[in-house]
């Protein structure tokens, strides 16, 4: 019998797909291609599984194989979690990071993947960030959208002295809590992200542990972005009482920054803020350096 391949459930944009062959499911997908300009995200997944492979990781599903000329790759099937988790799965399994995180982590402090994009200007200090938000919010709605009054109104009337006061409760925020917004995050405290560390990227084994997919935007970043990003998703916004156990086992992550747990309770609303304004307006680029320029 011939392989069946069909679209993969939860493949958005339709570029992952299911073939069944044999009586064993298995996972495509395929990558647009790019300009010179871009990062190659075909590329960028390679090299994150090989880095994964040369660092005895193996908790998620593993690359069969790449063909770079037709810009495909395979890869061992396994179901998305975040449909698993609406239909009840136990709460706390998706919020520990014992296994791929923890042991990548630690790897990576000495074996750290060059292939890797690094640290986005936004989140390299809490004040960059802020900045990033602020300058977006600042510059108004876009032009396409200027003839929608109740969204100019909103905008100008009340997401501006809003936003001004979540600026200085993060300011005071960081004072109480000895935190400098202005301080750069080092080199050694940041972590690797697949680059879309969400729920619909992570998945629930039959033995009820998590690991996860989806590298081809894999960058370095700041840990309580990421953190902060995986709890505030607006398609499934989880409950704060389950980040505490979440930051509570980063005490065995070694060289953490000792302030990691302060940093994600002070950037947490405004990744929210800023997941929100993406949503919104998707083709805008949260690059400072775009936003500035």
């Amino acid at each position: 019998m011939a392989p069946l391949i069909s679209p993969m459930p939860g493949s958005a944009l339709k570029r992952i797909f299911k073939l069944h062959h044999e009586g064993l499911d298995y996972a495509l997908k395929w990558y647009p291609p790019v300009s010179v300009e871009e990062t190659d995200p075909c590329q960028t997944e390679q090299r994150f599984y090989q880095f994964l492979k040369a660092a005895n990781i193996h908790d998620n599903p593993f690359a069969l194989g790449w063909d770079m000329d037709k810009r495909l790759s395979g890869h061992q099937s396994l179901a998305w979690t975040s449909h698993s988790l609406r239909r009840g799965q136990p709460t706390r399994v998706p919020f520990s990071v014992e296994g791929f995180w923890l042991e990548s982590t630690r790897i990576v402090i000495l074996k750290k993947p060059s292939s890797c994009r690094g640290i986005p200007l936004r989140e390299s200090s809490v004040s960059s960030l802020l900045d990033a938000i602020n300058t977006f919010i600042l510059q108004g709605i876009p032009d396409s959208l200027r003839e929608v009054q109740p969204l100019v109104s909103f905008w100008e009337d009340e997401l501006n002295a809003g936003w001004q006061q979540i600026i200085q409760h993060c300011l005071t925020a960081c004072s109480t809590g000895g935190l400098d917004p202005n301080v750069s995050l080092k080199d050694h405290m940041a972590w690797i992200t697949p680059g879309e560390f969400t729920f619909h990227n992570t998945i629930i084994t039959p033995e009820h542990s998590i690991c996860f997919c989806d590298f081809d935007q894999a960058r370095w970043g700041d840990p309580a972005c990421m953190i902060a990003r995986f709890f505030s998703q607006p398609d499934f916004l989880a409950k704060d009482e389950y980040l505490e156990p979440f930051l509570n086992e980063q005490d065995s992550v070694p060289g953490k920054d000792p302030l990691l747990a302060v940093r994600v309770r002070l950037v947490a609303p405004l990744i929210r803020i800023e997941l929100l304004l993406q949503t919104l307006f998707p083709a805008i680029s949260w690059e400072l350096g775009d936003l500035i320029s």
